[in-house]
């Protein structure tokens, strides 16, 4: 009787074990995203300018770099990884297409600068990867020149 009894205690403590380290690694991995999250959602629904906006799109980029997110066929372009790939669109009031990030980093910064320094953009869409809870990608539009 007593075996028994020193057995199903070692299982529940053991099962109570696997579950709070399980419900702890969740809870890291919240934590986590939300931090990551933090420097981009700080940006929903508020206008910026646009030497702020090409510094957003170097934090994505870098992003994307140190997370070693694969490129499309050796193009400029990103691939959407489903877990810590980052992408920025643009759209701009002279067109109806977003652009993304890689074509105006792959025009200069400082062109960028130059032509949409003083312009204002504010974000207004915001998507997350579903498995990570990441962000996935941001839509600033241009507001004025």
């Amino acid at each position: 009787m007593k075996k028994a009894f020193i057995i199903i205690i070692t299982v529940f403590i053991l099962i109570i074990t696997i579950l709070a380290l399980f419900i702890n690694n969740a809870q890291k991995r919240l934590a986590l995203s939300k931090k990551y999250n933090e420097v981009y959602t700080q940006y929903e629904g508020q206008e910026i300018l646009g030497t702020d906006l090409i510094s957003i799109i170097n934090k994505a980029i870098d992003s994307n770099e140190n997370n070693s997110v694969a490129k499309q066929n050796n193009t400029i372009f990103y691939e959407d990884n489903g877990i810590n790939s980052i992408q920025i669109w643009v759209k701009f009031t002279e067109s109806k297409e977003n652009i993304s990030m890689e074509s105006i980093a792959e025009q200069t910064s400082e062109n960028f600068i130059k032509f949409y320094a003083t312009a204002s953009f504010k974000c207004t869409q915001i998507e997350y990867h579903k498995k990570s809870n990441y962000v996935k990608s941001l839509l600033f539009e241009q507001v004025s020149q």
